[in-house]
């Protein structure tokens, strides 16, 4: 009697354990497939495909596994969204991604505190809350830095924390402790990162390296220094090679890198 209750018992957690193994395969499937259609959205920034992109990590979230993650997507499509905005310069669209971005973000944050990725994209999302509050700048700015620190403390050598170090650093004027000098060594320092960055799951965000190389071609441009002309366009042809669907590199960065030739 004591075997035959073993042996069911056995029976019912390999049954449990095969159809965990089913959920957690689908859960990978759907998150490579909805993180490809992100990726797509992003690169052209086509808001119909990011939004439709951010449906589907929503249905995700039924699977109830790894939600910080999911809504951590939830929040970079939200970024993706507030991108568009600012092309289109529809301030009450950057405004209302922004804050749904950061919704998001905090709500992933507080199901995993230890993400660095989370606290990186947190930073870039305030960097957005200059375009509309502007008179909030002491807030924005200790937000920020406050994000910025937590990335640091968690994961100085990611790539994308670097990036955002060096974004942050083009956009400052000078008089304030940026410009593009300040920001080649961080952009630099992210592009070698990005060299030999491994995810720690095929599903985890890898996003940035066409920033990076876009980011640098642009401070070179900037600066233009004797070569600086030449070796931005090596970077962004280097840059689209890597990532060929990427609109940053093929669009905005060509357009400044052709208009600074013309002059």
């Amino acid at each position: 009697m004591k075997s035959k209750i073993l042996l069911m018992s056995v029976l019912i957690l390999a049954i449990i354990l095969q159809m965990n193994s089913y959920a957690s395969n689908d859960f990978e499937k759907a998150m490579l497939k909805a993180k490809k259609n992100l990726k797509e959205g992003m690169d052209k920034s086509d808001a119909t495909k990011i939004v439709k992109a951010r449906g589907e990590f929503e249905r995700i979230l039924q699977l109830k596994e790894e939600v910080w993650l999911v809504n951590y997507y939830l929040a970079l499509a939200d970024y993706g969204l507030s991108t568009k905005a600012t092309i289109t310069e529809n301030k009450d669209d950057i405004k209302k991604f922004t804050q749904s971005g950061i919704d998001m973000i905090n709500k992933s944050i507080d199901e995993n505190p230890t993400f660095a990725d989370s606290f990186i994209l947190l930073q870039f999302l305030n960097f957005n809350r200059w375009q509309y509050e502007q008179e909030k700048m002491q807030d924005i700015i200790a937000a920020s830095q406050a994000a910025n620190d937590e990335a640091k403390k968690l994961e100085a050598g990611n790539p994308r924390y670097m990036l955002v170090n060096g974004i942050a650093h083009f956009y400052t004027p000078e008089a304030f402790g940026g410009g593009v000098k300040v920001a080649m060594p961080d952009l630099e320092k992210s592009i070698d990162l990005f060299k030999t960055r491994v995810e720690k799951k095929e599903y985890y965000p890898s996003w940035g390296n066409d920033l990076a190389m876009g980011y640098m071609a642009l401070s070179l441009i900037k600066r233009n220094d004797d070569g600086d002309m030449t070796k931005a366009k090596t970077i962004i042809d280097e840059a689209a090679k890597l990532s060929p669907n990427s609109g940053f590199i093929s669009v905005y960065v060509m357009k400044e890198y052709n208009d600074a030739n013309k002059k």
